[in-house]
């Protein structure tokens, strides 16, 4: 498996039962001006069902980060309980042969 790092998500686009989301890099900090530069990097190309159950684990994902303690500014040191991932529990689903 390969890792790919982004710093944000830019946009995302829907098309013909297709999802895609762009993700971004930090290319500079205007500290003046108080503006970040940002260049494409990655795209994330997936099925609406697919981003559908990707959606639905992101958002357990960011329930478990906030619980302990994570927040926009970072993490309170002090709430952190555990780490962990968030696992996937498959749901039943009907199968039509």
């Amino acid at each position: 498996m390969k890792d790919i790092y982004v710093d944000r998500f830019m946009k995302c686009n829907v098309s013909q039962g297709v999802v895609r989301l762009d993700f971004g890099r930090v290319e500079n900090i205007d500290h003046e001006k108080n503006e970040v530069s940002m260049s494409p990097a990655s795209r994330l190309v997936l099925p609406v069902d697919s981003f559908m159950h990707f959606a639905e684990q992101v958002a357990q994902l960011k329930n478990k980060l906030a619980s302990q303690g994570y927040t926009d500014a970072g993490v309170d040191a002090d709430a952190l309980k555990e780490e962990g991932d968030i696992e996937d529990k498959p749901k039943k689903t009907k199968s039509f042969h």
